[in-house]
């Protein structure tokens, strides 16, 4: 090949490789544009439902802005008073909040992912709440359902999407929300930590004490389990000093498995508006009202021969009513109570709930006390829970 001809060849080549990322750049710029029309058609798809919604049940919206948050991709913001929805990515996300000066931030749910994100938000100066029941968004959507039937109105709920789900959230119930705050969230974090050990401890203590080829494995998995206990208890006594005491009040100063327990339920119960939402968060129902309930349900259920929709109408009223748990704020309450009373948990099997009801009220009294010495201070804030209007009119989902 001669010389002019390789020239040739090699100026080909480059207008062929021009051509190629030419093509590639138009595509990508068509895809992208293709991707914003999509999230404008869904914002205004969100905004359009949440204008509806206002409009025809004169709702109240969250007194700040919620949070769609996601581990692995971008937050959608949405701020009720500008009524705009943005995306964000997550390490930017407490910047931009500042930007928007808010007082409140709202988001979808509390996982060890996101715990960082809120204590940063925390110590930016931000009031933090999150929804504590993440079903509240779905009962959200068949009250709207059954209401817009009841009232013979069209209305179309948008299909679950990021942009729905932060405008939804704006207009949750307020009682399920749950206001943290950084020092709240720095102890949950090591509580997840301690729970996430002491379950898998748990779990091979169980089932492969047994094993003699294990032994070894046990023993570490216990010394770790213990460490843990030790970590998570050192970081609620820095944040909440307090709690050094009830363990001289309940006989724990040396049991250090137990105090974690019991820091456990401390963590769960100082977010506790009563101490029938105690009982209620750990499963525990004492009630005669209740017990009459489910029978008149059960009944209900049993007569209820009106055809395929009543009967599905009837699943989902069931649904709502389920008595919804913690089941481990409830195992951390059976353990504490089976440590401080001092019971074997396969002879004493049946005072064991009448004494961990004792115990609740117990430590219930405890925290009740401290915060009317301590009015306005930390336990106080921890027990005030937010209200607004919809409280005050009656909305019920």
């Amino acid at each position: 090949m001669t010389a002019k001809k390789a020239t040739k060849e090699g100026a080909k080549e480059k207008r062929t490789k021009r051509a190629a990322e030419d093509s590639r750049k138009r595509a990508n710029e068509e895809a992208m544009l293709e991707q914003r029309a999509k999230e404008e058609a869904l914002k205004n798809e969100a905004l359009g439902f949440y204008h509806l919604i206002r409009q025809q049940f004169g709702l109240e919206p969250f007194d700040g802005v919620t949070v769609d948050l996601h581990a692995k991709k971008q937050a959608v913001v949405f701020d009720p008073k500008t009524e705009t929805l943005t995306a964000v990515e997550n390490g930017e996300l407490t910047q931009f909040l500042k930007s928007l000066n808010v007082r409140r931030v709202l988001i979808d749910a509390l996982f060890p992912s996101n715990a960082e994100i809120l204590i940063d938000i925390s110590n930016a100066g931000m009031e933090v709440y999150f929804l504590r029941r993440t079903s509240a968004p779905k009962q959200f959507k068949t009250f709207i359902k059954r209401k817009a039937e009841k009232l013979k109105l069209e209305i179309a709920i948008p299909k679950k999407n990021d942009y729905v789900d932060a405008v939804i959230l704006s207009l949750i119930k307020p009682k399920f929300l749950q206001k943290v705050d950084a020092d709240y969230l720095t102890c949950w974090q090591k509580m997840v930590d301690w729970r996430n050990v002491n379950e898998a401890s748990m779990y091979l203590q169980t089932n492969f004490k047994k094993k003699t080829k294990l032994v070894n494995l046990l023993k570490e998995t216990d010394q770790l389990q213990k460490e843990m206990a030790k970590e998570f208890v050192e970081t609620v006594k820095r944040y909440y000093p307090e709690v050094m005491e009830h363990f001289k009040k309940l006989g724990i100063t040396e049991d250090v498995v137990t105090q974690a327990y019991y820091c456990e339920v401390y963590l769960e119960m100082i977010v506790c508006k009563s101490f029938a939402g105690v009982l209620k968060k750990a499963g525990i129902d004492v009630s005669q009202k209740a017990h009459l309930k489910k029978l008149e349900q059960r009944k209900q259920k049993n007569e209820q021969k009106d055809g395929e929709e009543q009967n599905k109408d009837a699943k989902e009223k069931e649904k709502e009513d389920t008595f919804i748990y913690d089941g481990r704020f409830r195992n951390a309450l059976n353990q504490l109570t089976i440590g401080v009373r001092r019971l074997n948990p396969y002879k004493k099997q049946r005072v064991i709930l009448v004494e961990t009801v004792k115990l609740a009220k117990e430590i219930w009294l405890m925290l009740e006390e401290e915060r009317k010495q301590n009015e306005g201070g930390r336990v106080g804030e921890a027990l005030d829970w937010v209200t607004g209007p919809l409280e005050r009119e009656g909305y019920t989902f």
